[in-house]
């Protein structure tokens, strides 16, 4: 299972992978949506994010690719990093026809990626906590959850600088007006759509 991490999938800035809670390691995961860079410390998730060259001209999802590990960098015992293999079993649930997740532990993240206080954590976590698989929410009820009404462009800003796809589920926040809005600063609108089609929450032309 030991490798390099295939090229096509662009990792964070080296500054970004290194961690005073432990070292990093990078990690190529199938899935149905495509290749994803998982990079995880001892302590949590670092970076979850489909590979760099998808995009809505070429993006295919297949319901039957079974989500696995295909590579990591550093070979371990399975134990120092263990939210990344959390989140390898949070993927397989979520993209299981059983959709359990309310039995599934979600993987934790590194607290050097949250900071703690910022408006931006408060919408992380908010946004986690209160949007579950099927649902939606608007920008503008998003930031009213998180107690201020009128941080529209906030919360469009934390959206935008999620680095744990799919785990801090952006692409469920949605514009008022019932158009679905930018994923991926619009380059994957595409996966968006697909997503949460999958989740039952939008209609399949929508």
């Amino acid at each position: 299972m030991a490798g390099k991490v295939t090229r096509a999938l662009k990792m964070p800035g080296k500054s970004k992978l290194s961690c005073h809670y432990g070292p990093t390691n990078s990690f190529v995961v199938a899935t149905p949506i495509g290749d994803m860079c998982l990079v995880s410390c001892p302590k949590g998730l670092h970076f979850l994010n489909q590979a760099d060259s998808i995009c809505d001209e070429n993006f295919c999802p297949d319901p039957c690719i079974e989500v696995c590990i295909k590579s990591q960098l550093y070979q371990d015992n399975g134990y120092q990093y263990k939210p990344s293999l959390l989140c390898v079993q949070w993927l397989r649930d979520y993209f299981s026809r059983e959709h359990s997740m309310k039995n599934t532990q979600a993987p934790p993240m590194c607290p050097s990626v949250v900071k703690d206080g910022s408006f931006t954590a408060k919408v992380w976590k908010t946004l986690t906590d209160h949007v579950g698989f099927g649902q939606t929410i608007s920008y503008g009820g998003l930031a009213k959850l998180c107690g201020n009404a009128n941080a529209c462009r906030a919360v469009g800003h934390a959206m935008g600088t999620n680095p744990v796809q799919l785990v801090m589920p952006c692409h469920r926040v949605v514009q008022s007006n019932g158009n679905l809005g930018n994923y991926a600063w619009g380059k994957r609108n595409s996966v968006k759509q697909w997503l949460l089609v999958y989740e039952g929450a939008v209609e399949k032309n929508q």
